[in-house]
């Protein structure tokens, strides 16, 4: 009990007394409430975000991750407001109404928690349960945009045992074209969500013809020609494909093909054979992404399936391996956020700095990298 000296005065200060020399004195311990997030014994945990629209199977990944047995030991956050599972269906995923907030354990291993606001308060739960999982996987709702919680892992210094593996986009290739279509040429949050996707998972596979699946494909290598598709039936993807990818400690070089169909998202592949000045990328992005950038708020969480296009540029993703005087550099970037680690220069084929965005400049990414576009 804590006393307030001031408030008693017959307070008697203790006085120190001798140990007798058969005394065995106890030894400092470390407190066990220490905070398990900056714990340096404890391995840093991979982190994939899983987005995709209303019925494009997310509920159905999620039930076999949680209940299949399946080798692999994950924790899942689901968000109360996604497409069901949560609420409509609260016991789909063993998840009951009265659970919120709380871990709890799966019969197969994984871990399962529903948030109703902040997922930053679960992670900071779930390292109390550091030994228990490999791998830790976000729900996102239908229309939320997946950067804005990807950018949380590099400012938030509470998750710093926590890293941003990828972001996965679930798509519903039965509907997909057809949402597009229904935008009459409309920027959509289903664009955006590919767009900011390290792998695209193609669900309900079997609805569609060799023709349609096809013809999806290059809309989706229309808005990221660096993304991984995985195609699917009834969402049974090989987790390998979407777990511990490294999508954010690797930029590969991306593919060169070229898809020639409308869309106000696109994919610019930049290179140069010079060696550049790391203070100079870093000025050029800072320019790019902060003094150009378009301040347009989205206005996703309003319900709609389109995002406000005011025809400038704004770059959702960037990626890419560069070569200084001082070595090579790979660069990562979600929104107005990036980050710049150096690497080895084994097996990088050519310098390559990716750019995914609404209404991207060819010109104006040119003037300002000092590269050309390949």
């Amino acid at each position: 009990m804590l006393v307030d000296v001031q408030d008693s005065d017959e307070e008697e200060v203790p006085v120190l007394v001798p140990v007798e020399q058969d005394e065995e004195v106890p030894a400092l311990v470390e407190s066990s409430g220490t905070n398990n997030l900056l714990d340096d014994n404890i391995p840093d945990i991979p982190v994939t975000i899983i987005t995709g629209y209303l019925g494009a199977g997310k509920t159905t990944l999620l039930t076999y991750i949680l209940k299949e047995q399946h080798g692999k030991r994950i924790a899942v956050i689901v968000n109360e407001y996604g497409e069901g599972e949560a609420v409509e269906q609260p016991g789909a995923l063993g998840v009951g109404n009265e659970k919120y907030e709380e871990w709890l354990e799966m019969t197969n291993g994984c871990l399962c928690c529903a948030v109703k606001s902040n997922a930053v308060m679960a992670l900071e739960k779930l390292m109390e349960k550091s030994g228990k999982f490999d791998y830790v996987l976000i729900e996102t709702t239908g229309l939320a945009d997946p950067g804005n919680i990807g950018q949380t892992f590099w400012v938030d210094e509470g998750l710093s045992k926590l890293y941003l593996d990828g972001i996965v986009t679930m798509c519903d290739a039965y509907n997909i074209d057809k949402t597009f279509q229904e935008a009459g040429g409309k920027l959509t949050e289903c664009e955006r969500q590919i767009a900011l996707a390290d792998v695209v998972i193609l669900n309900k596979l079997d609805l569609i013809t060799t023709a349609q699946k096809e013809k999806v494909k290059q809309r989706i290598q229309s808005i990221n020609s660096s993304c991984d598709i995985q195609y699917t039936t009834h969402s049974r993807v090989d987790l390998d494909t979407i777990l511990g990818i490294q999508a954010y400690s690797s930029a590969a070089p991306p593919s060169t093909t070229e898809h020639n169909i409308s869309s106000a998202i696109s994919t610019v592949t930049m290179t140069t054979d010079c060696i550049l000045k790391r203070g100079d990328i870093e000025g050029a992005l800072e320019t790019l992404l902060w003094e150009d950038a378009d301040s347009t708020k989205s206005d996703s969480n309003k319900g709609s399936h389109e995002i406000e296009d005011t025809g400038k540029m704004k770059i959702l993703r960037l990626k890419g391996k560069l070569k200084t005087a001082d070595g090579w550099i790979m660069v990562q970037g979600v929104r107005d956020m990036f980050d710049i680690t150096e690497i080895s220069g084994d097996n990088i084929p050519y310098q390559h700095l990716v750019f995914i965005g609404i209404h991207l400049d060819r010109k104006r990414l040119c003037d300002v990298t000092k590269m050309r576009v390949r």
